[in-house]
């Protein structure tokens, strides 16, 4: 199902967004010696898009801690009652074997996260 109107009722956006993401979108990636599997943040944006129309997601801060960059994300859900809010926390180191910048590699982890809170790709969390 997905959702049709951005005022739709918090239960059906919570419903929709719950829904299972479609294995064939997942990745893996190793990790020193664990393999993990995701779904990369363009995914779960087309998700969002589908399943709860009219999100925002925005980083509300960035901050350097010692060797690590620190986000903090708010993904924002417009229902007819009322926003559903998520915020969460990332951090990666600033020398990471990533070739991705640390706030961009933090920021996606960030996405995540909300996602997961609000239970769009959480069956990925519950893998381990």
């Amino acid at each position: 199902m997905t959702v049709d109107s951005p005022l739709a009722s918090r239960s059906d956006v919570l419903e929709a967004l719950q829904r299972p993401i479609d294995p064939r979108h997942f990745k893996t990636r190793r990790q020193g010696v664990k393999e993990l599997t995701y779904v990369p943040w363009s995914t779960l944006v087309r998700c969002l898009q589908h399943r709860a129309p009219g999100y925002s997601w925005e980083l509300k801060s960035v901050a350097q801690v010692g060797d690590w960059v620190t986000v903090t994300g708010r993904l924002s859900i417009p229902t007819a009652d009322g926003p559903l809010l998520y915020e969460n926390v990332s951090s990666e180191p600033l020398k990471s074997a990533s070739h991705a910048p640390p706030v961009e590699t933090a920021a996606s982890s960030c996405l995540r996260r909300c996602c997961a809170m609000a239970g769009l790709g959480l069956q990925l969390w519950e893998l381990d």
